[in-house]
């Protein structure tokens, strides 16, 4: 059950946001080797991020929520594929891209605990 949620300080046509969806859905499932029918996306476009006190033009937040082990080399891949969507989509330098990574141990789907 992975969970992408991506926090975009730039506005995005409904053709980008498709695409951003597909592209975070088909890293997770190549990197991670998840199920696609599991993987979960939420983008949200015009965040207000600031960073080092001052607003981010340009920039992104991405949080990822896995279950299982997570290991680091799965998470720099990760990072780095995140980094060059965001730079080829939306022209956000990955020095402005920051990601984190979360391990659930406990998912509820379809009224149970998985």
């Amino acid at each position: 059950m992975p969970m992408i949620q991506a926090k975009i300080t730039a506005p995005i046509t409904e053709k980008q946001n498709a695409k951003l969806h597909t592209e975070l859905t088909n890293a997770v499932v190549d990197i991670f080797h998840k199920p696609i029918g599991y993987v979960m996306v939420n983008i949200e476009p015009d965040a207000d991020l600031w960073m080092a006190g001052e607003k981010l033009e340009r920039g992104a937040y991405v949080s990822a929520s896995l279950m299982g082990e997570l290991k680091n080399a799965d998470c720099d891949a990760l990072t780095a594929k995140i980094c060059e969507i965001f730079k080829q989509e939306l022209g956000i330098d990955g020095q402005h891209v920051y990601a984190t990574f979360q391990t659930i141990n406990q998912w509820g789907w379809d009224g149970k605990i998985l």
